[in-house]
């Protein structure tokens, strides 16, 4: 029963908007009302500067990794029968794209769906960082980079489960939580791509505001 309870603690946790609540405490400003309204850590850099964007960065990375954390790192539920911590992460991170406290608009997933890898096993999220890093350097674009990076993300678990690399981990389940996290995240960017395409989409510029 108790795995169930935190099922939607997960959810409930994923769904804190920090980039609104920071914005609307230390700015005095509704996110929602600039840029591109989004509540990730993109419009966040873009609308509040680099001291909101890095936290809603971190916090947002946090919220998802939470469960994986205590999970797989602590002895806190020892005894308690728990589902996957990949689960978890995962649920967090549909609470981040569509949160009931913002009526279900969230941000986009990226930030959170890392957070999910970097606690389930770092050297992976770590060893995508340049491919992103690199991507967004040579496009400007924040929303190609987070695709190509996430997109590469399930790809390389799908190798790793295929030739049994850390079979406790990159499982099957694994692979499938990827994939669905990929798909959510390809889906949330879908008018990004089409603005890229007509040329509208904005480049990322995070010295803009301080």
């Amino acid at each position: 029963m108790l795995k169930y309870l935190f099922i939607i603690l997960a959810y409930l946790i994923g769904s804190i908007p920090f980039s609104y609540i920071l914005g609307k405490y230390i700015k005095k400003d509704d996110i929602r009302k600039h840029g591109s309204g989004n509540l990730g850590t993109t419009n966040a850099f873009r609308v509040f500067g680099a001291f909101i964007g890095i936290s809603v960065l971190i916090l947002d990375t946090l919220k998802s990794g939470l469960f994986i954390l205590f999970i797989q790192h602590t002895n806190i539920f020892d005894g308690v029968e728990m589902f996957p911590s990949i689960i978890y992460g995962a649920v967090a991170v549909i609470g981040h794209v569509f949160p009931i406290w913002m009526k279900f608009k969230g941000g986009k997933g990226v930030a959170s769906a890392f957070g999910v890898l970097l606690f389930y096993y770092w050297p992976l999220a770590v060893c995508l960082l340049p491919v992103f890093l690199l991507t967004l350097k040579i496009s400007k674009y924040a929303s190609l980079a987070s695709t190509v990076a996430t997109t590469l993300s399930f790809i390389v678990g799908l190798i790793l489960y295929l030739i049994g690399f850390r079979e406790e981990l990159f499982n099957l389940l694994f692979v499938i939580t990827t994939g669905l996290m990929m798909i959510i995240i390809l889906f949330k960017h879908q008018s990004n791509f089409r603005r890229i395409i007509d040329g509208n989409e904005n480049r990322v510029n995070f010295r803009k505001k301080t």
